[in-house]
């Protein structure tokens, strides 16, 4: 058969009605439509249900919120004492090579700001407070007996690993802000009057600690000066040595009479008067949110049932 002939015979066919099986594509488009409408119908005539939901998910959170203890928070700010030729570090810069002759160590106010941080967000500092401070029966009061002053029998004495933790993560938190410098301390904790106390006592207990620690650092670099001193007869060098000598008396009569050492405090924190939570406004608007989720499955799951049923009964 020729192309022409083929050709012809299919112009004859297309002239001629439709023959044959066919396939309906529905339009999804439209289905969807009209089952988000039916839907919303649903929700509208079963409006009871999800407003019950509504307001028992409310109802419960706001039950926990009240049935959980108050918890208060306190906070401190304080900003960090900038050493004028802290750790020797003004004569060094003049006399550039005798400091390794000297064995004096060259802190800028900069390293000690960090150093001041450090040491005040450090896990041994918190080890250290929770011990100073008896702070263990505090912490773990559920397995502390008052009357008996020891540790209940039925529950198992904390350690101070655990102390430490619980007192870091859920207790105090410690944040600085690097345009102002200031450092916050924020204690989280049920009794209001404990909760300022902790920040105010923190403050003073690392800088008795830092300041205890120059004190040592001055009357080290002191001793080794002296028997470097007592080894060379330059006349120079002595010289350099002695001026030296009188930056870190100096920094060791400094440590000794000042009192805000490492952090002079610009807002002591006070016992506040309000609790910090639980929250019960958010609480109760997450528990009513929840509930309306759960009203509205609720409904559209009763509508997938009752459509299921219906198909069933026509099949049948």
């Amino acid at each position: 058969m020729t192309q022409p002939e083929i050709e012809g015979n299919v112009r004859e066919v297309m002239k001629g009605p439709p023959s044959g099986y066919f396939i309906v594509v529905p339009d999804r488009q439209a289905d969807a439509s009209d089952d988000l409408a039916a839907f919303a119908v649903d929700l509208l005539v079963a409006w009871k249900l999800p407003l019950l939901t509504v307001v028992l998910g409310g109802l419960a959170a706001l039950t926990v919120a009240m049935l959980l203890p108050p918890k208060y928070r306190a906070q401190a700010v304080v900003a960090p004492v900038m050493q004028s030729g802290a750790g020797a570090g003004g004569a060094l810069r003049q006399l550039g090579g005798i400091a390794a002759l000297a064995g004096v160590e060259l802190d800028g106010t900069g390293g000690r700001k960090e150093e001041y941080f450090a040491t005040l967000a450090s896990l041994g500092f918190a080890r250290d407070f929770i011990q100073e401070e008896d702070l263990l029966p505090i912490l773990f009061a559920e397995r502390w007996n008052p009357q008996a002053k020891r540790w209940r029998a039925d529950k198992k004495p904390p350690t101070m690993g655990e102390a430490v933790k619980r007192f870091t993560n859920d207790v105090v938190s410690i944040s600085d802000d690097h345009r102002t410098s200031l450092v916050t301390v924020t204690v989280d904790w049920y009794s209001p009057q404990l909760a300022a106390w902790w920040a105010n006592r923190m403050i003073e207990v690392v800088n008795e600690r830092l300041r205890a620690e120059a004190t040592r650092r001055a009357e080290r670099s002191l001793e080794y000066l002296d028997k470097e001193l007592a080894k060379t007869n330059v006349l120079e060098i002595r010289q350099a040595i002695y001026r030296l000598t009188e930056e870190q008396v100096n920094n060791a009569m400094l440590a000794n009479v000042q009192r805000d050492y490492a952090y002079h405090v610009i807002d002591a924190a006070v016992a506040p008067e309000t609790r910090y939570s639980p929250k019960r406004a958010v609480m109760s608007s997450v528990g009513a949110a929840a509930g309306l989720f759960l009203g509205v499955m609720l409904v559209y799951v009763r509508r997938v049932l009752s459509r299921r049923r219906e198909s069933s009964m026509r099949v049948n």
